[in-house]
């Protein structure tokens, strides 16, 4: 009884980490797989190596050699499993483990006094070992009989350790900065009596709303535009109001409420049909509704509309019956960090099924991987010559003059700019690129690409891994299917399609896509290949296919130049030049 007392206790003080510790059941496998020294970290299995001493090898880099091994494995990630399964089970194994992995951890590793990138002090492992482990299970480690005075002595001191040292050697800036600080907060707040603990809180919680200021536009996106970092940095601001509401710094959390909730708002707004996130940038698929749920209900029952971020650059097309058909479209800045040459990028879902993707970030390691993850060819954009369009500013301070989105006659519409250079000609292409959503009907992607000389043109477009794509009929349409669901598509003529779906050789990588960090699958590639004597305007014409609309929805390109849409009894004129 006292010891369900003392984790009701943990979880109810704590905030989010704690949720962990309650949300685990017998039988624990992460515990069990601890005890024989295997771990699974960003979806890769290995063993740990010990020591010489039987402890472990804290500086290994995993399986595949990766650092992200050795910084994940130092922030203890395994600790509540170790601890759930010791409260729920009595057995003495999983609570040795524990006290014993921590021994080890401390012993070797007293604070650097200075920046470091080791594994260990790391300040973005400092501060997720915090927030991860040990404030989540303190409140039941020091109740425990084991934890002799002179194990919570050392515990107690390296806590002064990574207060300080969170304190002098944080990031400068980005996510890192607020998930450090955060941890600097969180642990003065539960912990004041230690040694420094109020200045710790002071400087945290100024570091914490300079962060926001600098790092959230006013439309709510974090700045590096990557809808997983968005969620983290959304998750520490929410761990921050539920812990000045806890420790009852109410006015501070009357402050910071509005603050969040703008977080909340961008992600309900981009949020696909299914409930996950477009993979814009360094993401990996998460769960929005869910987070919405647990952080933001009222937000679910939001209408669903098509929403304009300017500050982002992004337009979130939304409509149809029942809000199914959506679609993301980005033509702003490429981000503070973590970002990728999707510029003017359109991904493409009806309902839960998603037809055109982001392919996601896979990989941190340099490389043809790399390269092909995070660079054009594997995203839904236009190459020149085999190259990408140039890289846009990483950020803007002001929302741009003409806001690039506007709602005429029914119909939708968002266009970016993009300019193609090579290694002897700094402007050897110009590339606009128009989306025009008419609710219920369709979309219809115009791209407007001036070279100056004859060139070679691919549009790239990619698919989900469970799209079927059927080979292009004689007119060169395409059809695809993803469940229930099925696309039509109408591309610009005149050129020719290649397909690719998982080719490896390094040389030329093409058709995969990644939901999660270490991770890929293979996914359906189809490139457009035309060559281009001058100016050129495509008009693609995408819709759901099976429905009244499939007949009643075109575009055509006048012989002016401009494109005439037509959806039933509307139509509308799109002048590529000044949309």
């Amino acid at each position: 009884m006292a010891r369900a007392r003392l984790r009701l206790i943990a979880v109810c003080c704590f905030g989010l980490g704690l949720a962990v510790i309650a949300a685990y059941g017998a039988p624990h496998p992460e515990a069990e797989a601890a005890l024989t020294r295997t771990f699974t970290l960003q979806g890769v299995t290995g063993t740990q190596p010990v020591d010489s001493g039987g402890g472990y090898d804290w500086d290994w880099r995993g399986p595949r050699d990766d650092p992200e091994w050795a910084w994940f494995f130092n922030r203890h990630g395994w600790f509540p499993d170790l601890l759930a399964a010791y409260q729920d089970t009595g057995d003495v194994r999983y609570r040795d483990a524990l006290l014993a992995t921590l021994d080890d951890w401390i012993v070797k590793h007293p604070a650097p006094g200075r920046i470091t990138f080791s594994p260990a002090w790391r300040p973005l492992e400092a501060a997720r070992r915090l927030t991860e482990s040990w404030l989540p299970i303190a409140p039941a480690l020091v109740a425990l009989p084991e934890l002799t005075p002179e194990r919570a002595a050392r515990f107690r001191a390296s806590l002064v350790d990574h207060g300080e040292h969170l304190r002098s050697h944080h990031a400068f800036g980005g996510n890192h900065l607020v998930t450090e600080m955060l941890a600097l907060t969180r642990l003065a707040l539960q912990f004041p009596d230690l040694p420094g603990a109020a200045d710790w809180l002071a400087y945290g919680l100024d570091q914490l709303a300079r962060a926001y200021d600098e790092q959230i536009y006013p439309d709510g996106a974090h700045t590096e535009l990557s809808t997983h970092y968005q969620r983290v940095i959304a998750l520490n601001y929410q761990e921050l109001l539920i812990s000045l509401r806890q420790y009852q710094r109410d006015e501070l959390a009357a402050a910071w409420g509005p603050r969040v909730e703008r977080l909340w708002l961008y992600v309900a707004a981009v949020m696909t049909p299914a409930g996950a996130n477009p993979l814009n940038n360094d993401s990996d698929r998460e769960d929005y509704r869910g987070l919405l749920a647990s952080h933001a209900p009222a937000l679910l029952t939001r209408p669903s509309q098509t929403v304009h971020f300017p500050y982002a650059g992004q337009t979130v097309f939304r409509g149809g019956p029942e809000a199914a058909q959506w679609a993301f479209f980005e033509a702003g800045p490429r981000g503070t960090d973590h970002d990728h040459a999707d510029h003017l990028q359109f991904n493409l879902a009806l309902g839960a099924d998603e037809f055109l993707v982001d392919n996601g970030r896979y990989t941190y390691a340099p490389g043809p991987w790399r390269d092909y993850f995070a660079g054009p060819t594997g995203h839904n954009v236009v190459l020149l010559e085999g190259r990408g369009a140039d890289k846009r500013p990483p950020r803007v301070s002001v929302a741009p003059d003409a806001l690039r989105f506007r709602r005429v006659d029914g119909f939708e519409l968002a266009w970016g700019d993009a300019v193609f250079s090579s290694a002897t000609n700094a402007r050897a292409g110009d590339w606009r690129r128009v989306v025009v959503y008419a609710p219920g009907a369709g979309w219809v992607v115009i791209d407007r690409v001036i070279t100056f000389g004859a060139a070679t043109i691919t549009t790239q477009w990619h698919w989900a891994p469970g799209v079927t794509v059927a080979q292009p009929t004689d007119q060169g349409n395409v059809r695809a299917q993803a469940g229930a669901s099925v696309l039509a598509v109408a591309p610009p003529g005149g050129g020719s399609w290649q397909t690719f779906r998982g080719v490896e050789p390094l040389a030329k990588v093409r058709g995969w896509h990644s939901d999660r960090f270490n991770l890929r699958e293979p996914a359906t590639q189809t490139d457009y290949v035309q060559t281009l004597r001058g100016p050129q305007v495509n008009v693609w014409v995408f819709r759901p296919a099976g429905a009244a609309n499939e007949s009643g929805f075109t575009a055509e390109l006048t012989p002016e130049g401009r494109v005439r849409i037509q959806a039933g009894t509307q139509s509308f004129v799109v002048e590529p030049e000044a949309p």
